[in-house]
């Protein structure tokens, strides 16, 4: 109990059962990916990032919207550049979130390191990127 855990004893995989229980800082800020796939709206999905910080005047509030730049992504299972397990180790944090899209099968990088309450596209991959290394379902 307690010893890290997974892939070859890398540090990805949780430290025994403290790292849900609040052993860690509070999220202040929330991304959460929005999509519009099948509601008849055809504008891009969006990330929206809601202030989850009980001492602010916008707690629980969507207090920014990133728009795609395509139409039609369905974004699907957010992820970090580094995982988890690596709080509290100084040499890695947590500064953009990669939004895969199920039907397109872009990859989006947001940077939420810059400004955290604005984020804003950092990179999209080349499409072929993410077919070749079956990262995503391919909208086939």
């Amino acid at each position: 109990m307690g010893e890290k855990t997974g892939f070859a004893g890398m540090g990805c995989g949780l430290s025994g059962n403290n790292r849900w229980n609040g052993a860690g800082p509070r999220e202040r800020l929330l991304y959460l990916p929005c999509i519009y796939r099948n509601t008849g709206i055809d504008i891009p999905d969006f990330l929206a990032t809601v202030d989850v910080d009980p001492q602010s005047p916008q707690y629980c509030q969507v207090i920014h919207r990133l728009p795609m730049p395509n139409v039609g992504d369905e974004l699907h299972h957010s992820g970090w550049n580094a995982c988890s397990s690596c709080h509290g180790d100084p040499g890695k944090s947590r500064d953009f979130l990669i939004l895969p899209a199920l039907v397109s099968s872009r990859i989006y990088v947001v940077d939420v390191a810059s400004q955290p309450r604005a984020p804003r596209i950092h990179k999209v991959p080349p499409l072929g990127i993410s077919l070749l290394f079956f990262l995503i379902f391919p909208g086939f």
